[in-house]
């Protein structure tokens, strides 16, 4: 896809060039400069500076459109650093031709101030009385007009110079980053090709003890250079190799297509099936950045089996059956309460629907769904304007790579969800409802310094459950995942978790400037792989736990990770 752009943008420069509607095609621009000299030789020194103007007027814009992107594959590097050089010379072509029309304007402005001197000079010497005054003062006023013009259009031609020469140089800035990154993905292939990357890890040319023993982790401390590839797997893969990248030990290894199935669905792992400190595609990574367990935390029917002491009250439909008791009906006189129901493996508030009793519940299943179903909280409470509003608690949950120990940190910032309408437990649309978006950070809430150690508590708890009954499996790497937790609270400051989300929203400074998760992704990747420049930020250590043991895995190709 990023090849497809920078070509379609290649392209897009290419039509630029060649004009928009009505323009003079590249090559004529010559001939009607020329044409132009021939009107100003015959004496038509106006005609030919309008002349100039329409040919300015119709000549493509200096702005190309390719900058240079991170590339992650050979392929897209070549293509990247083809387009740019296309694209440097159509604009550079284009960046002469404004120079070349702005000095056509320059010299026909030179023409006409001497020719308006030229006059002056007649009307001096043919004197000043009567009538000669009246023609003298007239020279002298077009002398002054003809020298500002030509003043004006020296300054104009001076100014088109430099900006088609500080054009090409942040093009030719561009292809350089370009040339550094083809050189930089060369070293790259030929470091791991030589032994240079992590052992232990992936299917060919990376030999060792194994990425958890002692005599591994000692070997990955003492290289120079740690790799990581984008596989295309999705979720925060390429964001958490984009901030390994700032840090100088950090390179890209490219990645490559590595098999289709048969539904068209493309896999790719990094060059040569080689093994890398960090990709998304958790086979051949060094750090796996999917918890394996993780189905436990994010299936909401799972969750309530082991934690229903922090979650309200939960009933199942499966398959537009209740499975166990269904909900009681709501007694004669009972304060109205919206009742949720929620597909099981689905987040974000994309799958919840609001009713007003439990009986409702069952028509709201569809075939073959899952859904857990649960009454509204009573007494919630409410934001400043008796809008409905829940928390998003972030957490760091880290395997080591013994495979047995846990270890849980939670984040001291975080968000409030808010619904943009007041509160009514008999407004059931989803808009007073159902908060998703991340409305404001959580910090300056007046409830959050008493709140938050309740819900790093009830996480605490969640997954110390999850370690000892084995529902949290090890691996013989380091894993790790940021998690995010909803919670909703009451008016009496109790706490009631209502989900997590596994691969929660992050935003960076690029797309987000005033509010962003910079700190808290950077944070988390200097707890997983600590360096000096680096620091936990706001990460709360909460737990270390031991789980069960992992079961004895397929060495050659471990079907789970991929």
């Amino acid at each position: 896809p990023a090849a497809a752009a920078l070509a379609a943008s290649g392209a897009s420069a290419a039509a630029a060039v060649a004009g928009r509607p009505g323009a003079p095609p590249q090559h004529s621009v010559a001939a009607t400069m020329a044409a132009g000299a021939v009107l100003a030789g015959a004496g038509g020194l106006e005609q030919a500076r309008r002349h100039c103007k329409s040919i300015y007027a119709h000549l493509p814009p200096m702005e190309g459109s390719v900058k240079y992107k991170r590339a992650w594959t050979i392929e897209e590097a070549l293509e990247q650093h083809r387009c740019l050089m296309r694209q440097h010379e159509l604009q550079t072509s284009i960046g002469h031709n404004h120079v070349q029309v702005r000095k056509m304007q320059a010299e026909f402005a030179r023409l006409a101030s001497e020719q308006a001197a030229a006059s002056l000079r007649e009307a001096v010497a043919a004197g000043q009385g009567g009538a000669a005054a009246n023609t003298l003062g007239a020279a002298l006023a077009a002398a002054e007009d003809a020298a500002k013009k030509l003043q004006s259009a020296l300054h104009i031609c001076a100014i088109e110079e430099h900006r088609a020469a500080e054009k090409s140089r942040r093009m030719e800035e561009e292809i350089e980053k370009s040339n550094q990154e083809m050189v930089v993905l060369r070293e790259s292939i030929d470091d791991i090709a030589r032994g240079g990357g992590p052992s232990g890890v992936g299917m060919t040319g990376n030999s060792g003890p194994g990425t958890g023993s002692t005599a591994d982790v000692q070997a990955n401390k003492d290289r120079q250079f740690y790799y990581c590839s984008d596989c295309r797997v999705g979720g925060h893969g390429q964001r958490f190799c984009s901030y390994l990248l700032k840090r100088p030990n950090w390179r890209i290894y490219p990645s490559e297509k590595w098999f289709e199935d048969k539904n068209g669905q493309v896999s790719h792992c990094p060059l040569g099936k080689r093994g890398v400190d960090f990709t998304d595609e958790t086979y051949f990574s060094r750090i796996a950045m999917h918890i394996k367990g993780r189905i436990w935390l994010e299936d909401k029917r799972k969750l309530y089996e082991f934690v229903p002491d922090l979650m309200p009250l939960t009933f199942v439909i499966k398959d537009q059956r209740w499975i166990g008791d269904p909900p009681p009906p709501e007694p004669p006189g009972a304060s109205p309460m919206p009742w949720f129901v929620k597909e099981t493996d689905r987040n974000w508030g994309t799958s919840v629907v609001c009713c007003a009793r439990p009986e409702d519940c069952l028509g709201l299943a569809k075939p073959n769904a899952t859904y857990v179903v649960q009454r509204h909280i009573p007494r919630p409470l409410l934001y400043h304007d008796g809008e409905k509003c829940h928390i998003k608690f972030y957490n760091l949950l880290v395997g080591c790579a013994d495979g047995v120990t846990w270890k849980l940190w939670t984040y001291k910032d975080g968000y409030l969800s808010i619904s943009p309408k007041a509160w009514s437990p008999t407004d059931l649309s989803k808009e007073t409802q159902v908060t998703i978006i991340r409305t404001k950070r959580i910090n300056d809430w007046e409830h959050w310094a008493e709140v938050y150690p309740k819900c790093q508590q009830g996480v605490r708890e969640v997954i110390k459950r999850a370690a000892e009954q084995g529902k949290l499996e090890g691996r013989n790497k380091l894993q790790f995942e940021i998690i995010s937790a909803d919670y909703i609270v009451t008016e009496d400051k109790d706490v009631y978790l209502l989900e997590f989300n596994t691969g929660p929203v992050l935003k960076d400074p690029d797309d987000s400037p005033d509010v962003h998760d910079a700190g808290m992704v950077s944070g988390a990747l200097h707890i997983i792989e600590p360096w000096e420049g680096g620091d936990e930020d706001l990460w709360d250590f909460v737990l270390e736990c031991k789980g069960v043991p992992p079961k004895p895995e397929d060495a050659a190709l471990p079907q789970d990770d991929l």
